[in-house]
């Protein structure tokens, strides 16, 4: 599967969440963005998670999205 329809129906899962008033934090949306990347992804979640006792959300995007350009 791309990676852009991936991200898109993890977005969706967490729109539903949100809808039913699942709320969750900003870390453990960062958590579950990470997690849920394909293996290939293994050392871009390794570099930013090693050392961290948390991570937010933007950093994550923004690494994301600054690694795919």
């Amino acid at each position: 599967m791309p990676l852009k329809e991936h991200l898109d129906k993890l977005y969706f899962v967490l729109t539903e969440l949100h809808n039913i008033d699942v709320k969750m934090e900003d870390k453990d949306l960062a958590m579950i963005l990470l997690a849920s990347l394909p293996p290939s992804y293994e050392n871009f979640v390794s570099s930013l998670s090693v050392g961290k006792d948390s991570i937010i959300l933007e950093e994550v995007k923004s690494s994301f999205y600054s690694r795919e350009l």
